[in-house]
């Protein structure tokens, strides 16, 4: 008996041995295709850090003219507030104080419609500026125009059948109005 359990113990511990080297060699070829893998993120990484700077370098770009831009609004607003202000002291009469006052409201309208456009600009600017980070290369467009001229060629070819059996339904609506019963239906109803 001690034989048999003999030859049972070294059975297993052979099985163990099989099983282990097995897992061992799917381990290490899983570990290589792991290392493979945070390598190739290597780049993923550097692409992000590349564009995380490019984002970085058009946000001060962006807030410092924004700040100049502000600047030069109260500026010109300064500027207008003093002549207005000096129009108001010099007129001789109230109506010569609203007839001036009034002259200069088209300046004032301009410079906020100009100070608008300029930041609607400087916006638009700063837009285009982070899509061109994180937007690919445009693609050619003209395989998009002939799948197009597919797709009309197509519908033509679907309404034509279509229109025939509409003719059909109106010869068969033809047909059955004139049968004596149906004109009886109908006369009966308008009355």
């Amino acid at each position: 008996m001690d034989a048999q359990i003999q030859n049972f113990v070294d059975n297993v511990v052979v099985r163990a041995k099989d099983l282990t080297g097995g897992t061992v060699t799917e381990v290490r070829n899983a570990t290589k295709d792991v290392a493979g893998k945070v390598k190739g993120a290597k780049g993923t990484v550097h692409e992000i850090g590349q564009r995380g700077l490019k984002l970085n370098e058009i946000a001060f770009r962006y807030v410092e003219k924004l700040i100049k831009l502000q600047l030069k609004f109260v500026e010109s607003s300064f500027d207008e507030g003093a002549k207005r202000l000096s129009t108001a002291a010099n007129a001789p009469s109230f109506r010569k104080l609203v007839k001036d006052q009034v002259t200069l409201l088209p300046m004032t309208r301009d410079r906020i419609a100009k100070n608008a456009k300029d930041t609607i600009g400087l916006v638009k600017e700063t837009r285009d500026g982070v899509v061109s980070i994180f937007q690919p290369a445009a693609k050619p467009k003209r395989a998009k125009k002939a799948s197009a001229r597919k797709a009309v060629a197509k519908k033509a070819v679907r309404k034509a059948p279509a229109k025939k059996a509409a003719v059909r339904k109106a010869s068969a609506k033809k047909s059955v109005a004139k049968k004596p019963a149906v004109k009886k239906a109908i006369a009966a109803k308008a009355a």
